[in-house]
C-alpha cells in the first residue's frame, strides 16, 4: 500500500506537477464522475445548507457519509473538488483502516504541496494533535490532481466498488 500511494504521489511531480499550481477539477462532470464512484463504494453523498459558519465539509465514518457544506462552499467547481478530495481522503483513511502513508512521506509530501503554493497546514491548528496526522493527509491529497485523487480511492477503497 505504501509504495502505491508513493507511486501516485512520485508520479505527479515526474510528470511536471511539482513546479505548478495544485490542479483541480475545473467542470462539474469531473466532480458528478467522481461523486459516483465515491457513492458506488456504498459511501452516501449529502449536501447540507445549515452548517455552522466555517465548516465546509466532514466525513462521518460510522455512517458513511460524505458531508458537503453548500451554505459555505462557493459556487465554483474548483473550490467544490477542494472540499470532496479532502472529506473522501477521510473515507480512504476509514477503507484503508488507518493512515495513508507514513510519518516520514506525510512529511514529504507536506513540504512538496507547500512547494506547489498549496499551504493549508497552517489549519492544522484547529485540530487537536490525535487529528493532525489524518487532517494532513487529507490536505495533502486535495492539492493532488483529480487523476490521482480518484486512483488513491480506487487503491483504498477499491474491494468496496459496486460492479
Amino acid at each position: 500500500m505504501r509504495n502505491s500511494v508513493l507511486a501516485v504521489l512520485v508520479l505527479s511531480v515526474a510528470v511536471g506537477f511539482g513546479a505548478q499550481p495544485p490542479a483541480k477539477a475545473t467542470t462539474w462532470d469531473q466532480i458528478g464522475s467522481y461523486l459516483r464512484l465515491i457513492q458506488s463504494a456504498g459511501i452516501e453523498a449529502m449536501v447540507a445548507n445549515d452548517c455552522p459558519l466555517g465548516l465546509f465539509g466532514a466525513y462521518h465514518a460510522g455512517r458513511e457519509v460524505l458531508l458537503m457544506c453548500g451554505n459555505n462552499i462557493p459556487d465554483d467547481p474548483a473550490v467544490v473538488w477542494e472540499v470532496l478530495a479532502h472529506e473522501s481522503a477521510h473515507a480512504m483513511q476509514v477503507c484503508k483502516g488507518g493512515n495513508l502513508m507514513p510519518e516520514e512521506l506525510l512529511a514529504e509530501e507536506m513540504e512538496a504541496t507547500i512547494g506547489r503554493g498549496a499551504d493549508t497546514f497552517h489549519e492544522l491548528a484547529l485540530y487537536r494533535s490525535g487529528r493532525h496526522h489524518v487532517e494532513a493527509e487529507a490536505r495533502v491529497v486535495q492539492a493532488l490532481p483529480p487523476q490521482d485523487v480518484e486512483a488513491l480511492f480506487i487503491e483504498h477503497c477499491g474491494d468496496r466498488l459496486e460492479p
